[in-house]
């Protein structure tokens, strides 16, 4: 939050950055992904008691499923203000995160999540995927990005 408020008072005074606007809009928006990533890992321990440790969390069944819609739900809403700002750099960006949800659903949840788990999580990936399909299509590409 500290580095969007920066941002936006950087732009407001007209200072010029030595870096690219989007790239530190980029570094914000990777944080951001990593403290909510972290929040959640650290409520489901102190909730349900999975260990603090990469492996433990590694081969938790819940820690996974929960994984894949909360990576989903991001991407929905990352598509979603993409689409509606008419922004294609950030639509990308959650079409990335959903391919490697999906990917990581193919590769790991499959393989190794039991039964009541791999159906929750397989239907909320689900339905997150047509809630993005319906409100958040590609958005159209500018003029100057297009060439």
């Amino acid at each position: 939050f500290a580095l969007v408020a920066w941002l936006r008072t950087i732009a407001r005074e007209g200072i010029d950055l030595c870096a690219p606007r989007a790239a530190l809009a980029a570094l914000a928006a990777a944080l951001a992904f990593l403290w909510i990533d972290a929040t959640v890992l650290r409520t489901l321990h102190h909730w349900l008691g999975i260990d603090w440790s990469l492996p433990a969390m590694w081969r938790s069944t819940l820690v996974q499923t929960v994984l894949s819609i909360l990576w989903a739900g991001i991407a929905l809403a990352a598509m979603v203000a993409a689409n509606r700002r008419a922004a294609y750099a950030p639509w990308i960006a959650g079409a990335v995160l959903l391919g490697l949800v999906v990917l990581k659903l193919f590769v790991i949840d499959l393989s190794s999540i039991g039964a009541i788990e791999r159906i929750v999580s397989f239907i909320g990936v689900g339905l997150l995927l047509l809630v993005i399909g319906y409100l958040a299509p590609v958005p159209p590409r500018r003029k100057e990005q297009a060439t």
